[in-house]
């Protein structure tokens, strides 16, 4: 039989110690709260709940509603057009059919304080940098595509641009099809940041262009809120209010 010890002698002490070391425990690392990891962000521009916003340019709509054109379930949110870029040489680039891109660059620097340059490729966007650094101003670039299938051959030039700030100007009384074919194969290059948008009086459905997906400006007189269950909502505004004007 193993003699008594005392939980008052030296010798406890002793033997409590070894524990101690031999379990390599440390009081002060058990005691303290294991943390959970922190969730994961969400990409940019998927469905997210009614209470967690991903930023600025996403607020998720009022009364969360099912998709209604196959897509995947969730919740689905309206992304307000971004801030137009104000430092000096920053450059944004507006791409569009014929005139289209040129009127909406006019429009968008006007908001912004900056000057309207042509850029097609990169050294004349590094000129266009330049030259806003110089004049102490951002400047907005012009890209006037030809015709609905332009930019597959123009790719490489537009993405040797490297703009900060990519918008595509859209006249929403054109047919969708054809407007999707452009905006797509713009997206696929540069990443679109914002659709600047006119021409609402001139077609019934101006919300149509929601469905290309991307966050919307309009240009002139905005249209009403969207009426029919035909119409597409991705874009439209909650509530009975539609957006205001660009500036």
């Amino acid at each position: 039989m193993l003699p008594a010890v005392s939980t008052s002698s030296q010798t406890f002490a002793a033997i409590l110690d070894d524990l101690v070391r031999a379990t390599d425990l440390d009081p002060a690392a058990a005691a303290a709260p294991t943390m959970p990891p922190p969730p994961a962000s969400s990409p940019k521009g998927t469905s997210l709940s009614p209470s967690e916003p991903e930023g600025d340019n996403e607020v998720p709509l009022d009364q969360p509603r099912a998709r209604t054109n196959g897509g995947a379930g969730g919740v689905l949110v309206q992304r307000a057009a971004p801030p137009r870029l104000r430092g000096k040489g920053d450059l944004t680039l507006v791409i569009g059919l014929g005139g289209d891109a040129g009127e909406a660059a006019a429009i968008l620097a006007a908001s912004a304080d900056a000057d309207v340059l042509a850029v097609a490729d990169r050294r004349e966007a590094l000129a266009a940098r330049a030259e806003g650094v110089r004049r102490e101003c951002p400047i907005v670039g012009v890209v006037e595509l030809a015709r609905v299938d332009a930019v597959p051959e123009l790719a490489a030039s537009l993405a040797a641009i490297e703009p900060d700030q990519v918008w595509v100007a859209v006249d929403v009384s054109r047919k969708l099809d054809d407007t999707a074919v452009w905006v797509r194969a713009v997206d696929a290059v540069l990443a679109v940041d914002g659709m600047a948008a006119h021409g609402a009086a001139h077609t019934a459905t101006p919300w149509a262009v929601g469905a290309l997906g991307l966050p919307l400006l309009w240009l002139d007189a905005p249209p009403g809120p969207p009426t029919t269950v035909a119409t597409n909502w991705l874009d439209a505004p909650p509530g009975d209010a539609p957006p205001r004007s660009a500036y």
